[in-house]
């Protein structure tokens, strides 16, 4: 279902929290709008999420990361229900990082963006959504981020050569992601996950809330919970982005995301 698109806008500066696998060598990139506190989710011309990891290339030859506050030349508004956030960048010019959030500001930074619930996400706590699910007069979202009442898991596990990660939480009564979580393509996270089960050397690994509590050293953690598209109209969500409070340490391999 289309929304109408807008003509091209001017400049714009996003602080990014997400950038997530999208497929074998691609990604989903995602963040707020420094100006407004409106979310995009960059999409190719086709409104895909999948882009490839040309997307995150800089004017000063390094690459966009999860926190970074970047400025696109222009982008176009795309919406469609539910991705009402989607939006082509212009990257006929490549686009500057102008900073990046720092870890004493991270709390307080997160903590406005994050919503109260996720119903204008999943009304009704519902775990998959059809077009009938979408919210009536514009209070439809496709992402959102939040801090769980209660963060259970994190459950890491081969999947063949490739790592599954899945992110298990409860908010506001409704508990999601099961025993092995919302799957979770957070690059960083992948990259986390596979080194813990490289120095654990076992197939699968389950961290509960009090091994995070000592792994990320922190007790607060938000997530970025967006919807993708699934097979017959459907759309489910994910955890595109893991957010603790403190910087952790997990070096991404863009050859193996």
């Amino acid at each position: 279902m289309s929304v109408r698109v807008k003509k091209l806008t001017g400049p714009r500066t996003v602080t990014l929290l997400v950038v997530a696998r999208g497929g074998d060598a691609a990604v989903q990139v995602a963040g707020v709008d420094e100006t407004t506190g409106t979310w995009v989710r960059l999409v190719g011309p086709e409104g895909g999420h999948a882009l490839p990891l040309d997307v995150l290339a800089l004017a000063d030859g390094n690459r966009a990361r999860v926190l970074d506050t970047v400025r696109f030349l222009a982008v176009t508004p795309h919406p469609r229900l539910p991705f009402v956030e989607d939006m082509i960048p212009d990257l006929a010019t490549l686009p500057t990082r102008t900073g990046e959030i720092e870890e004493r500001a991270l709390s307080r930074t997160l903590s406005e963006v994050a919503v109260p619930h996720l119903d204008t996400l999943l009304p009704g706590g519902k775990r998959v959504l059809t077009p009938k699910d979408f919210q009536p007069g514009g209070r439809q979202r496709s992402i959102a981020l939040l801090r769980p009442d209660q963060f259970q898991h994190l459950h890491f596990a081969y999947e063949g050569d490739d790592v599954r990660v899945g992110v298990s939480f409860r908010h506001r009564g409704q508990a999601y992601g099961g025993p092995t979580g919302l799957e979770c393509p957070d690059l960083k996270l992948r990259a986390f996950a596979r080194d813990a089960l490289k120095k654990a050397g076992t197939l699968t690994l389950a961290l509960d809330a009090k091994a995070c509590y000592n792994r990320f050293a922190c007790g607060r953690i938000y997530l970025t919970v967006g919807l993708i598209e699934g097979a017959e109209g459907t759309f489910w969500p994910q955890v595109l982005g893991f957010h603790p409070i403190r910087a952790y340490v997990a070096p991404i391999d863009y050859a193996r995301l």
